[in-house]
C-alpha cells in the first residue's frame, strides 16, 4: 500500500473531513506525522488544498479539526502512538 504522510495538521483534518481516515500517526520531538492510504483521488485533494480551490463544509472541517488535535494531544507523554481516525460526516 502506498502512503501519504503530512505534518500540516489543518491538511490532515481536511481529509479526514473529505473521507481519507489517518491510518497511522506518531508524535515525536513535537512534531506529528498524519500517514493516510494515497490515491489519485487524495492527491487531487492535496493539490486543491494547496491551490485554494478546496470546497469544503465550514463545520464538518472545524469539527475534524477538534478531533485531530484532541487526537495527538490525548497521549503527550508517548512519543510514538499509532490510532486509526476517520471524520464522521
Amino acid at each position: 500500500m502506498n502512503t501519504y504522510n503530512t505534518e500540516d495538521l489543518y491538511l490532515a483534518a481536511f481529509l479526514a473531513t473529505q473521507g481519507f481516515p489517518i491510518i497511522q500517526w506518531s508524535r515525536e520531538t513535537g512534531l506529528t506525522n498524519f500517514v493516510f492510504e494515497q490515491s489519485a483521488e487524495l492527491l487531487q485533494l492535496v493539490g486543491a488544498y494547496y491551490s485554494d480551490r478546496a470546497m469544503i463544509s465550514p463545520l464538518q472541517y472545524g469539527n475534524s479539526l477538534k478531533n485531530v488535535k484532541s487526537m495527538i494531544h490525548s497521549k503527550p507523554n508517548e512519543h510514538t502512538s499509532h490510532h486509526s481516525y476517520g471524520a464522521t460526516q
